[in-house]
């Protein structure tokens, strides 16, 4: 018989779809029950025309400034325009601008590219990127183009700061979310965790958040989920950005020093244990 682990009896949700498997894995050797719920996942939009048309617009407009907010959305970005036949172009725009980065993985990917970034966020989010790159030019922005990397949400509170400092500002969108609970099971977790029966939730992107609570609306459970998390249902988080729309709703979910998801999974196992 296999010795119980700190997680043995306990239950946890995981809304992740990409690296599920590591996560499910790394929770279950410790013991845990898992309740695979995936509320969406990344799709490429590689053959999309409006990447193209956007990345096009970008180039022409020669920014002075590109803000990458992912490293997987820039390399996404880079997949297309080889496949589509822009890639030169898109590192001459680069080569061309000064390029800022969101955080570690951003700043790998842009390096992974042979360019170098002129700074990067100290907290790791678009908020924080934009403080930097205000900071650096005073506040002003007029008369700039910055390109914006979107990772799959609009960021319209972080395009407005950019546009009252007095930029254009021209975003590419390389990845957007989709819906991915083939199996039905997100329903499945939130009546488990409507029920009190689920000790944690974790959470690698921000939209998952919102999926998930929207799907607790549709089954008439919304208020029953926010229950479960203020009556102690841990909602585990990879980083602030993460986070964010939890602490919105008035919740107090685990957001670990290093934005990492080892380091979240870590400060789970501890909270549960």
């Amino acid at each position: 018989m296999a010795e119980p682990g700190p997680l043995t009896g306990r239950v946890v949700g995981v809304t992740a779809h990409r690296r599920a498997e590591d996560q499910i894995a790394a929770l279950e050797r410790r013991g845990a029950r898992v309740i695979h719920a995936p509320a969406l996942k990344v799709e490429p939009v590689d053959r999309d025309g409006p990447l193209a048309a956007a990345s096009r617009a970008l180039f022409e407009a020669r920014p002075d400034l590109v803000l990458i907010t992912t490293g997987y959305g820039l390399r996404r970005w880079h997949d297309a325009a080889v496949a589509q036949g822009f890639d030169a172009e898109l590192l001459i725009c680069l080569h061309g601008a000064a390029v800022y980065v969101r955080g570690p993985k951003g700043r790998g990917a842009v390096r992974g590219l042979g360019l170098e970034d002129a700074g990067m966020s100290a907290d790791e989010t678009t908020a924080g990127l934009v403080d930097l790159v205000l900071a650096e030019h005073g506040g002003d922005l007029t008369g700039r183009t910055v390109g914006l990397q979107l990772h799959g949400i609009a960021d319209v509170a972080q395009r407005r700061r950019l546009t009252d400092a007095g930029a254009r500002v021209l975003t590419v969108t390389p990845y957007r979310w989709a819906p991915a609970d083939d199996d039905g099971q997100v329903p499945v977790l939130i009546r488990e965790a409507a029920a009190g029966r689920v000790d944690a939730i974790t959470f690698t992107a921000a939209p998952a958040v919102d999926a998930l609570f929207s799907t607790a609306e549709e089954l008439g459970l919304h208020e029953e989920l926010l229950a479960a998390f203020r009556n102690g249902m841990l909602a585990a988080t990879v980083g602030p950005v993460t986070a964010a729309p939890l602490e919105a709703m008035g919740l107090e979910p685990l957001v670990p020093e290093r934005f990492r998801m080892g380091a979240m999974l870590k400060q789970l196992v501890d909270a549960l244990s």
